[in-house]
């Protein structure tokens, strides 16, 4: 049917332009975040982005859920206003006829979640585990920013970076203060760089035509030392064992794991999917012609339906694996609970009766 084809068509174009103005607030409040770890030695400056990309990937299902039921709202509201359904009710085209369209609609933006949700989503989480914990594997010197004061790992010192040369990796007007036991010492070099210890393997600052001075904090002398190499031995902290949180863990993983937390993971991951499915009956269930008067009730309702019932999944996610409840109990009971107030309220919207049973009367 043609009215069905344009639907689909239509929503699926407003979903693409409301996932990238939901990507755009994404991507900048979570850029915020990101720059303020970097400038506190968190992360490296250089993998911003890497980061940033890589997260938007791990919610991309999240997102697709939320654009898709605001694009169905949408796109109705604009029909409602233009007076199209009243048009096509007159011809006995009510909400029924769009339960199909709707299902179709699933299938396609379903098959796009699920992808996020179970695979893709999942490997973009594990790619920045992996990029956080080489960082913080990494000596003390990561993450420059010429022209800043920077604190060594553990506090012990600080050093400053006049400039680099991002393409040769040289640094120059280099300032270095450290301290020796109960002595202070500050290292000034026009040039250096990084290299590698051939037999330790150690990471290595290489200073160039410079001078250290040391401050005895016995007496008020200090010495002078110039020199035409100086190499400071950067610390590098003992290798850890960062676990990957579960978010991160491959799908047919978590069905071998016997912790909660795995198997909250892995029925979350399947309720997103699923999720998308009872949305897209509500936002049917939230238009009709027959209600254009009450239609900014209709919407706000829409939303505190979604707020309430995403907060609910998470919620049972939480306690699920924390083992208060059974995990596919705990977000199974509240997927079946929307379900059915889905198909209620649908119900009674193709019959065009109020929300409520008692106000119909």
């Amino acid at each position: 049917m043609i009215i069905q084809r344009a639907f689909v068509r239509e929503t699926v174009k407003t979903s693409v332009a409301v996932t990238v103005i939901i990507i755009a607030i994404f991507a900048v409040t979570r850029l915020v975040g990101f720059l303020g770890s970097a400038a506190d030695g968190n992360i490296a400056v250089e993998s911003v982005f890497l980061l940033l990309f890589l997260k938007l990937i791990s919610y991309l299902d999240i997102i697709l859920s939320l654009s898709v039921y605001l694009s169905v709202l949408l796109v109705f509201g604009r029909w409602i206003s233009e007076r199209e359904m009243t048009a096509l009710n007159t011809c006995g085209i009510g909400m029924a006829h769009f339960l199909k369209p709707g299902v179709v609609l699933f299938l396609i933006t379903g098959t796009v979640s699920g992808a996020f949700s179970l695979y893709l989503g999942p490997l973009a989480s594990q790619i920045g585990h992996d990029i956080e914990k080489n960082f913080r594997n990494r000596s003390d010197i990561v993450g420059i920013t010429p022209g800043e004061f920077s604190e060594f790992r553990g506090g012990d010192g600080v050093y400053f970076i006049g400039e680099q040369d991002r393409a040769t990796d040289v640094y120059s007007d280099i300032f270095v203060y450290s301290r020796e036991g109960r002595d202070d010492g500050v290292v000034a070099a026009k040039t250096g760089y990084k290299n590698i210890d051939g037999k330790t393997g150690d990471d290595l600052l290489v200073l160039r035509d410079g001078a250290r001075y040391k401050m005895s904090a016995d007496s008020d002398s200090y010495s002078v030392t110039a020199f035409e190499t100086y190499s400071i031995r950067l610390r590098r902290p003992p290798a850890k064992t960062w676990e990957a949180p579960v978010k991160a863990l491959p799908t047919f993983t978590l069905l071998e794991e016997r912790r909660p937390r795995a198997s909250a993971e892995f029925h979350w991951r399947l309720s997103k999917v699923f999720m998308l499915g009872v949305l897209i009956l509500l936002s049917l269930s939230f238009t009709s012609p027959s209600y254009r008067k009450g239609r900014f009730m209709s919407m706000l309702f829409a939303f505190l339906v979604y707020f309430v019932y995403s907060n609910m999944l998470g919620a049972g996610t939480a306690l699920g694996g924390k083992g208060a409840f059974p995990p596919h109990l705990a977000l199974w009971s509240v997927n079946l609970a929307f379900l059915l107030l889905a198909a209620w309220l649908f119900h009674r919207r193709s019959r065009y009766l109020q929300f409520l049973p008692w106000k119909s009367r």
